[in-house]
């Protein structure tokens, strides 16, 4: 929904809202979350919602997208849509952690480990959602949202190496989690690196956060590529090569002024095809954000407006 906005498309934006609401929310975004798995049931072989739990990266996306195109296209119904899925965010997928504060859980049921402690994704929390969701929804938590979203980046990151979850408790502590991958960070993790290479040269904790990841720029620099998966305390990469992650540090090196891997990486990019398959859907995501971020066919201002740049 996000590209077709940014591509000017209203009919394939209304197309994949109508999917969104008809398969994965019983039929009404104004009521329901979306569910986070669908595809083939196996016992039925019937295409289906597999896992009714949500996500709330997602969410965060859909009601983004949707007010900025309320916004851009001058459409009530959007605002209205992204403003009830907003709320229902917050109602379902945020919690006021004692002695920590609001923050973003990275869906409604399954992420309480213990009486006191919770398990998170750094990535699930791009800054730019926040921001603009500050700026429309005053009135509620998304303020602190935001600044607890920072500390658990940092946090949740002392080595500048972000995991793919992370734990924390009503102590206003980060543990690890042997189930959790509190070590190791890969797909979802890269993300965060695109989220904050994103951001606006004028969010006023962008040089800190890159000042803090700044680790993870040096390893790249080094190895010139950006493996599956890495281990945050040995800062050891491993695994294949996604075309997707050097697509997705394509913003994080630009914003580190790395001019020379920037180039590098680009040309891989633009020469190397992602597979069609459908299990590789992910790089063709990473692309579209690093890539089309890298040619100016959009940026988020401070406050995480959506700007979309004219294509000559």
């Amino acid at each position: 929904m996000l590209f077709a906005l940014i591509a000017d498309d209203k009919k394939t934006f209304q197309r994949l809202l109508n999917w969104t609401e008809n398969n994965l929310a019983n039929n009404d975004l104004t009521v329901n979350l979306p569910a986070w798995v669908w595809g083939l049931n196996q016992e039925t072989q019937e295409y289906g919602v597999l896992d009714t739990n949500s996500a709330s990266d997602a969410d965060l996306w859909i009601a983004y997208a949707l007010a900025e195109a309320g916004r851009i296209w001058n459409e009530y119904r959007y605002q209205s849509l992204a403003y009830l899925l907003a709320q229902h965010i917050l109602q379902k997928e945020a919690l006021q952690i004692p002695n920590y504060g609001w923050i973003i859980l990275p869906g409604t049921t399954g992420f309480q480990l213990t009486t006191n402690s919770w398990r998170l994704n750094p990535s699930y929390l791009p800054l730019q959602i926040l921001r603009r969701f500050e700026m429309l929804y005053p009135h509620s938590p998304w303020h602190e949202i935001s600044q607890n979203s920072i500390k658990l980046l940092i946090q949740s990151a002392p080595t500048g190496f972000v995991p793919e979850w992370t734990v924390v408790n009503d102590n206003n502590q980060v543990l690890g989690d042997s189930v959790s991958n509190t070590k190791i960070g890969g797909y979802n993790a890269i993300r965060v690196y695109l989220w904050l290479g994103m951001l606006s040269n004028d969010e006023p904790e962008k040089q800190a956060l890159m000042d803090h990841y700044s680790p993870m720029l040096k390893i790249i620099q080094k190895d010139a590529f950006v493996a599956e998966q890495y281990d945050t305390a040995i800062k050891a990469q491993s695994g294949f090569h996604p075309i997707g992650f050097h697509a997705a540090v394509l913003p994080f090196l630009v914003s580190a002024n790395d001019t020379l891997i920037t180039a590098n990486f680009l040309n891989k990019v633009s020469t190397i095809k992602p597979s069609t398959k459908p299990d590789h859907y992910y790089d063709s995501v990473l692309i579209l954000f690093g890539k089309g971020w890298l040619e100016h066919k959009y940026e988020f201002s401070q406050d995480g407006l959506l700007i979309i740049k004219p294509q000559i």
